[in-house]
This record gives structure tokens, sequence and C-alpha cells, in this order.
């Protein structure tokens, strides 16, 4: 979880980016380097493209992303599979 469970709309905890990053790297070192990392929380299109930059690869999007009635669910889409390839 990246944000406090509970309810949708809550801001990201910044320091779950750096508890991603050091299970990524803590999986890498001990020979897991295949187990995939799933984050969920205000996965929005900025946060997103740090969540996979990090080494998140599976993403439990919602309101903040694919559902905003800032387009289409598929223009949405569209838009979060672009920031998690940065």
């Amino acid at each position: 979880m990246t944000v406090n469970p509970g309810f949708a709309g809550q801001k990201l905890v910044p320091q779950t980016i750096g508890k991603i990053e050091r299970l990524r790297a803590l999986l890498d070192e001990t020979g897991y380097g295949n187990v995939e990392i799933e984050v969920d929380g205000n996965v929005n299109y900025e946060n997103a493209a740090k969540m996979s930059r990090a080494g998140a690869n599976i993403f439990v999007a919602g309101t903040s992303s694919i559902f905003a009635s800032s387009g289409t669910l598929e223009e949405n889409t569209a838009k979060l599979r672009e920031a998690v390839k940065q």
C-alpha cells in the first residue's frame, strides 16, 4: 500500500517509493529478481512513473488515473501505460 488504507483519494505516502526501491534491490540481490512488486494507492500518472522507476511492475489503478473523468477509460489506460514506461 502506498497510502494509508481505508478510502479512495488519499495522497501518496512519499516514503513508500524508497520502500519499493529497497524491496526491488533486496529481491534482486537474493536471487528473486523475477518476483513482481504490486502497488496500490494513489496510482496517478505522476506517481505511477515514480513507482515504476523504483521497481514496481503491477499497478492497482483507480480513481486517480484510469477511472478519472479527464478522459475515457481507454485514453486513461493508455496514458497510465505510457507513464509506467518512463
